[in-house]
């Protein structure tokens, strides 16, 4: 899964680079909340996601 990320991460260019959140000292989430909104939960709670995505984390959105 790691290599995968990584891999993604290579991908994607500097805009959807910086539409992407999560990582180290980021708002800890229930994996299955990170999930309904569209993220994907990370091991250290952490939800890698979209802006749309910490929105709806956030509640700002459904």
């Amino acid at each position: 899964m790691k290599k995968t990320i990584l891999k993604l991460g290579k991908t994607l260019n500097k805009i959807e680079q910086k539409q992407i959140n999560g990582g180290a000292n980021c708002p800890t989430y229930p994996a299955s909340r990170c999930l309904a909104c569209g993220g994907h939960p990370l091991s250290n709670g952490c939800c890698l996601g979209t802006e749309q995505t910490h929105q709806c984390l956030r509640g700002v959105i459904e």
